[in-house]
């Protein structure tokens, strides 16, 4: 068979087997989008098409979804971020982004929905048919950070006096359009959740056995549809289930949350936290246009100056001391920056400790006294060594001494505060992770340099 790969270089495309990959698709000329081969595309993983079409202007895209069927454009959809999908779905004929839609199940296509303009949302939920609608409709009334918000409505179930072959077959007819579920959803005519069957259960039974007798009734890892998102993975992780039912106050069951949808959770909590914590946008992408990007960091860099005009005041204060000894003005910086990094480490641990929902209320007075206890051993170890340096270097031995007294001093206070802002941001329902490291960095500044010198006017001077 004639092969033929994709040489960004000469900008030769050779038809094969070969799937597309991110690299040669990322190379790939935007003038000649019209060559991509349909067939490999279709066949290439969804994530790697998803991720190379982010990469595009909403032309661009609309071209190599037009490429491919409307299964495998629902799925590339699916894989992308939601504003950038839904954008391409307001940009299509009306026809094509019904259909679409229409393809997703309905947890992405109303995460999709969700972010339509209003006039485009409206329009084209007119045009779907009716049952997808309201689902849609249903789930668009939970707030998007809540199990409501994504969870599937479809679900396997089962009355309670379903015999094994006749709950088979149910299950086998629901299979079509249901997402690959692991359990059997017990029911009662009112469609309250009374039991859990697992498939592999309901397969190892006997034809003619009553589900209702071979259920599990000791339910775990019940939500409601206002539970939040995060609580939702972490009770998930902690009774280590593939899929979690929701159930409102009557227990009636509104639908599950698929582990699949867990792991989208875990990612893009992680990956808010990381870009959080330097004060960047939770949802930030390095993709985004520039005006976006300086519109959620400029406001924390803001808050940022204002704390660096705090610690340049508390060194004016000291300005005759340092005139007097200029080489305080060295190891200033020492003193400050070892303490930041400590109580990055204690911030680190304690906002890690939250999203895994290892503190609780009373744990908190115990949680602050041992990162203050921690800090401080930290602080005697790095300060012997610091105060070993700085003799050598300078050889001044109460020079020595403050750089010990201080580099235990801001240590201290560094563990202590890195364990107590998140813990304060947690207590005021604000994400912990939200700029805690440019307010630490405040405190173990100003805190480093006032100790510092305030030892060095008082010991040296």
């Amino acid at each position: 068979m004639e092969t033929h790969l994709h040489n960004p270089l000469t900008h030769h495309h050779y038809e094969s087997e070969e799937l597309y990959t991110v690299e040669s698709l990322m190379a790939w000329p935007r003038d000649e989008l019209h060559k991509l081969n349909p067939d490999l595309l279709q066949a290439t993983s969804c994530v790697v098409v998803a991720q190379f079409l982010e990469r595009l202007d909403i032309d661009e895209r609309r071209h190599v979804l037009r490429l491919l069927p409307i299964e495998a454009a629902a799925n590339i959809l699916a894989e992308m971020d939601e504003e950038d999908a839904a954008e391409v779905v307001s940009a299509m004929r009306e026809n094509r982004a019904v259909e679409i839609l229409e393809d997703f199940w309905p947890d992405d296509a109303a995460d999709i929905v969700g972010e339509l303009d209003d006039d485009d949302r409206e329009r084209l939920l007119e045009k779907m048919d009716d049952e997808s609608a309201e689902t849609v409709k249903g789930l668009l009334t939970y707030d998007s950070e809540t199990a409501g918000g994504i969870m599937t409505p479809e679900v396997d179930t089962a009355e309670m006096n379903l015999t094994v072959d006749e709950a088979i077959e149910r299950i086998r007819n629901f299979s079509e359009n249901h997402e690959d579920l692991h359990y059997v959803y017990v029911v009662d005519k009112e469609h309250r959740l009374k039991g859990v069957l697992s498939l592999r259960k309901l397969i190892q039974a006997r034809p003619k056995q009553i589900i209702g007798e071979l259920m599990k009734t000791d339910l775990k890892g019940i939500v409601t549809p206002d539970t939040d998102r995060e609580e939702v993975a972490l009770i998930m992780a902690e009774y280590n289930l593939a899929d979690l039912a929701v159930v409102d106050k009557n227990e009636v069951l509104l639908g599950v949350v698929t582990h699949d949808d867990i792991i989208d959770i875990l990612q893009e909590e992680a990956t808010e936290d990381i870009q959080k914590l330097a004060g960047a946008g939770g949802d930030e992408s390095i993709h985004d246009h520039i005006s976006y990007a300086i519109r959620k960091r400029i406001p924390w860099l803001q808050v940022n100056l204002l704390t660096a005009f705090i610690a340049s005041f508390v060194i004016m204060q000291f300005n005759s001391q340092i005139g007097k000894l200029p080489i305080l003005a060295a190891l200033m910086p020492i003193i400050a920056g070892i303490g930041g990094n400590s109580g990055q480490q204690a911030l680190a641990v304690a906002i890690r400790s939250l999203a895994l929902g290892e503190i609780h209320d009373d744990d908190s007075r115990l949680i602050l006294l041992k990162q203050l206890v921690i800090g401080m051993l930290n602080g005697v170890t790095i300060g012997i060594i610091a105060s070993v340096i700085a003799y050598i270097i300078y050889r001044q031995a109460m020079l020595s001494v403050v750089v010990f007294m201080a580099m235990i001093m801001n240590m201290a206070l560094a563990g202590f505060s890195g364990a107590l802002i998140p813990l304060i941001l947690k207590k005021l329902n604000r994400d912990p992770a939200q700029s805690s490291s440019i307010f630490l960095t405040a405190i173990t500044d100003t805190g480093g340099f006032l100790i510092f010198l305030s030892l060095s006017s008082w010991l040296l001077l």
